[in-house]
Order: C-alpha cells, then sequence, then structure tokens
C-alpha cells in the first residue's frame, strides 16, 4: 500500500470496530501444505489410468479433500479429474506424462483451485512441500527487526527519505514496492519486491535477487483497490512457481503480503475474506518453498469499542503465525491516529515485536512527510522519534 492511498483505502474496506478473532479453518491447507507436494498437470487416458483407483471425498471435490482421502486409504500420489474426480495410486503409470495444459476444471469444492480436466490429473505426490530455510542465509530475528518502507516519490526521485533513518541502529533493513533500491545507504539492507505479476520475466528482478538476502513476493494481491496487485489465489500460485519459486535456496522468501485484519470483509477473490485467500493461496501452492508470511495491519489508535489498539494489533500478529505456522514479517503496519497517538501506539507495541522469536522483520507505515517525518519531510515525527529509538 502506498502512503497517499493508505488512509482511504484502507478505512473504507474495513469496519471501525474492533472485535475478538474467530480462529479461521485455515489449517487443512497449510498441514498438508507440509506433506503434499504438486507435481503438476498430467495426462489420464480412460484406457489406461494414470492413477487407477478411484476414491470418494467428504463434501465437494477439493485437492485437499482428495489428498487426504488418498492418504487415507495408504496411497502415495493422488490426483483430481473433471473438477469432481479423486485418483489414488502409488506412481503415475501406464504411459501418462507431464501435460503442457488442460487442467482448467475448477474445484466443485473450491473454484479457486483447478482439479483437473478432460483427460487431466491435477497430481500431487506425498511427502514434501514444506519449506526450510537455506543454509546460505541467516535469520533476520537474530540481526535487526526493524525496518522502513519509503519510496522515491520526493524532488529528488530518490530515497532521500529512506536515508533520513540511516544511522539509528535498530534500522537495519527497508524495502520500496519495487526491486530497485534507488539509492538506499548500504547500511540499511535492501529488500526487494516483485510487487504485482509480470507478463514475462524481467531480467532487472532476476539480477536484483542476485545481490538480495530475502524477498517479498506480491503487495496485498488480496485487495481489489488501485495500490493494489489485486489477484486470484490462483493467479498468485501461479506467479509464485513462475517468478519466484526458482529463487528458493538462493534467497529467503516471503508469501504474499496481505492484509491480515481484513477478515470480516471481502477480497479480490470475492465474498471471502483476506485470511481465506491466503489458505486458498496456499491450496494452490502445495510445493511453494516459502519461508516467511509477510502481513499487513491498519486500524485506529484508540477504536471506538474501547479495545485497546496495540492489543488488537498484539492479537492480529499472534494469530497470522498461529494459523500459517511460519515465521512472521509485518511488512506494513500502522494505526490511524494523531502523530502522539501512533507514538504512544509504538511505545506499547516495539517491544512485544523484539521480544517475539516468531516476528523476524517489521516496518511501520511509513518514511513519509506526516507520517514518521513532518509535515515538511525534514524531521522526524514523533512517531518517528518513538519508531527509532
Amino acid at each position: 500500500m502506498l502512503f497517499f492511498q493508505a488512509i482511504f483505502v484502507v478505512t473504507s474496506a474495513l469496519t471501525a470496530t474492533c472485535m475478538t478473532i474467530k480462529s479461521q479453518d485455515a489449517q487443512t491447507n497449510i498441514e498438508k501444505r507440509q506433506s503434499w507436494t504438486s507435481i503438476g498437470c498430467y495426462t489420464d487416458n480412460v484406457s489406461g489410468r494414470g492413477l487407477t483407483t478411484p476414491v470418494s471425498v467428504s463434501g465437494a471435490m477439493t485437492n485437499e479433500g482428495c489428498q487426504a482421502s488418498c492418504s487415507a486409504a495408504g496411497f502415495s500420489y493422488a490426483g483430481t479429474e473433471y473438477g469432481g474426480e479423486c485418483w489414488c495410486g502409488n506412481s503415475i503409470i501406464n504411459g501418462n506424462g507431464p501435460a503442457a495444459d488442460g487442467c482448467n476444471m475448477a474445484c466443485k469444492g473450491n473454484n479457486a483451485e483447478m482439479c483437473g480436466g478432460p483427460n487431466r490429473l491435477t497430481a500431487f505426490q506425498s511427502g514434501g512441500g514444506s519449506s526450510t530455510t537455506p543454509p546460505n542465509t541467516s535469520n533476520p530475528s537474530k540481526s535487526g527487526k526493524r525496518g522502513i518502507t519509503y519510496d522515491s516519490n520526493n524532488v529528488h526521485g530518490d530515497s532521500t527519505y529512506g536515508n533520513m533513518l540511516k544511522g539509528y541502529s535498530k534500522i537495519t533493513w527497508g524495502y520500496d514496492w519495487g526491486f530497485k533500491s534507488n539509492g538506499l545507504d548500504s547500511s540499511i539492507e535492501f529488500v526487494p519486491m516483485l510487487w504485482g505479476l509480470p507478463k514475462i520475466m524481467d531480467q532487472n528482478w532476476v539480477s536484483a535477487v542476485q545481490t538480495a538476502k530475502s524477498i517479498l513476493g506480491f503487495n496485498e494481491p488480496d485487495l481489489t483497490y488501485e495500490q493494489s496487485s489485486n489477484m486470484l489465489p490462483e493467479a498468485a500460485a501461479a506467479g509464485y512457481k513462475s517468478y519466484i519459486e526458482q529463487f528458493k535456496g538462493q534467497v529467503r522468501i516471503g508469501g504474499p503480503g496481505v492484509l491480515w485484519n481484513n477478515w470480516n470483509s471481502w477480497s479480490s477473490g470475492g465474498s471471502y475474506n483476506s485470511r481465506t485467500w491466503t489458505q486458498y493461496f496456499l491450496g494452490n501452492c502445495t510445493s511453494c518453498h516459502i519461508d516467511f508470511a509477510a502481513i499487513h495491519y491498519y486500524q485506529d489508535c484508540e477504536p471506538s469499542s474501547g479495545q485497546s489498539g496495540s492489543d488488537w494489533f498484539i492479537s492480529n500478529v499472534t494469530n497470522a503465525h498461529e494459523t500459517l505456522k511460519l515465521p512472521i514479517w509485518i511488512t506494513e503496519f500502522q494505526c490511524y491516529g494523531s502523530d502522539a497517538q501512533q507514538a504512544a501506539f509504538l511505545r506499547k507495541v516495539l517491544p512485544w515485536l523484539d521480544a517475539q522469536d516468531f516476528v523476524e522483520r517489521y516496518s511501520y507505515f511509513g518514511v513519509f512527510p506526516g507520517f514518521l517525518l513532518d509535515a515538511a519531510g525534514t524531521a522526524l515525527s514523533l512517531a518517528g522519534q518513538a519508531y527509532v529509538s
């Protein structure tokens, strides 16, 4: 989310009323992702099936339901076909092999997933898919968590604002929603982002990854406003496989940056929220290598309900970790209020963030005039002073 959109867009997308978090049933896709690996689209011939044992699935067909049924029946391969069939086996046989296309039928139980097609299997193999940290990268939580969001929207067209926070020992990393640092000081680790879905592989993106330790994926693909990347979970998963997955083992890979506290509203996928969007993304990306989850948070500093804004933030971050079972980066967060209210909020939540092992990194929104900088953009605001302290 860019700074000139933050106030107007998020407040219109969310209700101002804070409520106790209702845990969503996202565990099926999370747990299945740890034990099943997508092997792609495969041919299937009725006269010589690739997987020979049909099984029933509880409820309407999903890839996760088929995997569970095949696992319960003792098979190590699962495949969905025609949107509503589930087939199992211990290998793909009878000359069937990878298909370039044809797995284009939505699952009857989840239209955000593809369940094969005519004579095509969306195929999975058990025993893979979980992600581990590459051995050549370090855990950021051990080397500094606090970061900056900045952009080049200034008279110089560079990282002038971001560089105003260099020299503060707690500021260790930063990003600008792109894969060019635009002159960020070398004392601050730059983390490139692939903001949205490209039409072809951008070699500038490839080059940026070569010097990075970590990379960020799509920016708010779960939302539909102009400054979000706005895509269906299936499209986001395909994009990860095409443009991000190839860098596993080379850098640490973050999941899509989703607005985690958008739990009672719509998403880019339709009438389900951002947490469900994330569940569908993972269901379509079971083999994707993801080292950490990236979440966003926007809400009032002092909610009208009387609930503590800092408590509400903490409960959302905790819920993301408990749900996704991954280390957490809060790549955007802000409370809506006066400069003094934001400073008070930060003084409450920063010690908690620094104390949580599962929180690897975080970045308050953002290094711009009227936010962490004063209105003139020449000095730190009260919130900025609290953030660097």
